[in-house]
This record gives structure tokens, sequence and C-alpha cells, in this order.
């Protein structure tokens, strides 16, 4: 069976990721964040497969009913930590 929490110690850019929502979503993981349009060293194509990932792994949840359209004229989706997120959060960060 594939160990996602080792999945998430082996690749920071996914840690970064959960990160980024997990802290937003500490106080209040009920509200849709905007998504993560982009990571230092990552590109948008990799970005995409990360989120993919953590909704896999059900570490996060996508909002497509609250789309946003952006300055650029794009699309945004929206975004939160799941309660499975912020405990693998938890015992990754100890």
């Amino acid at each position: 069976m594939f160990d996602e929490s080792q999945r998430l110690q082996e690749n920071p850019h996914l840690v970064a990721l959960l990160s980024h929502y997990a802290q937003q979503g500490a106080e209040d993981w009920i509200t849709w964040r905007d998504r993560l349009m982009q990571m230092e060293g990552v590109e948008a194509k990799e970005l995409s497969a990360l989120h993919g990932s953590l909704m896999a792994f059900d570490w996060i949840e996508q909002n497509t009913g609250q789309a946003l359209m952006l300055a650029n004229g794009t699309l945004s989706a929206c975004y939160r930590i799941t309660l499975n997120g912020l405990r693998e959060y938890g015992r990754f960060h100890g």
C-alpha cells in the first residue's frame, strides 16, 4: 500500500503547498481560499499536479462553484484544508 505520509516527506513542494492551506485554515478551516497560483521553483503544470495530489489524499478540497475571475481574465478555483489535511500537517510538523 502506498504511504501518502512518506510521499509528503519526500516532496518539499508538496509540504509547502499543504502548509500554505493548513496555515490559512488553522483558525478557520471552513472558509474557502483562493487557489495558490504561483510557488517559487514550481512550474504551473507541476503546481496543478501538486494540488491534484493533495486532493487525492483528501488533504484539501476544491469548490469549483466558487471560482473567482482574476484580473487577467482567468478563473481561479477555491480550496480549503480538510480535517485529514490538518491532521497530516500536524503529524508532519509534530
